[in-house]
């Protein structure tokens, strides 16, 4: 029998890419092949559909966690 399953831990980028604006997918697939726990997290935000503010401080926690994984010169890379 399947079954779904709502956790932090399966999410789908390709469908939060599917109904994401520009820069959300932007933030999403800077976060594609990070492991971090956190960035799962992230995504979760991202895919609620965040508002301005909102999004501004998910770029700011994007950067930062990107920073600490790969580097400061590869984080701003991701995010252009």
């Amino acid at each position: 029998m399947l079954q779904t399953i709502d956790s932090d831990e399966f999410i789908d980028t390709a469908s939060i890419l599917a109904d994401a604006d520009p820069e959300c997918a932007a933030l999403v697939r800077a976060l594609a092949d990070c492991c971090h726990p956190k960035a799962k997290r992230l995504l979760a935000r991202l895919s609620q559909h965040p508002d301005l503010a909102t999004r501004a401080q998910l770029r700011a926690d994007v950067l930062q966690l990107l920073t600490l994984a790969f580097g400061k010169v590869e984080a701003l890379r991701r995010l252009q």
